[in-house]
């Protein structure tokens, strides 16, 4: 867990929580979950690769795609930079959501307002 918040930019003792946001423990079903992302998917992001016939297949596809990151996500850190990169190579802006890669937990009512503004 430390190892990967540290990777994200995630400072849990130093997170901006908007006013009312009550952050949901690591209780037995997140932990379930969060077991199969470490276990299943960050292999795969560790081996994925977007040259330029993938960007073309999602600048063409039916799918609008977004690049987003956290306001607050240190602009060296991975997910920002893969945000900018995919925003880079589809010719767009990354859109910036409230708060770091954990916005959604830490600033819910901004997270969903913006949500709901881009779907």
């Amino acid at each position: 867990m430390r190892r990967i918040a540290e990777i994200l930019g995630i400072d849990p003792a130093r997170q901006e929580v908007e006013p009312g946001a009550r952050m949901a423990p690591l209780d037995a079903s997140r932990e379930a979950n969060f077991t199969f992302f470490v276990a299943h998917d960050t292999r795969t992001m560790s081996r994925a690769e977007l040259g330029p016939d993938e960007i073309g297949a999602l600048k063409c596809g039916p799918v609008r795609v977004v690049p987003a990151a956290g306001r607050t996500t240190p602009r060296e850190m991975f997910d920002y930079r893969c945000a900018e990169e995919l925003a880079t190579g589809l010719g767009v802006a990354p859109i910036h959501f409230p708060g770091g890669h954990n916005g959604n937990l830490t600033h819910p009512k901004g997270f969903a307002e913006l949500l709901r503004t881009l779907f």
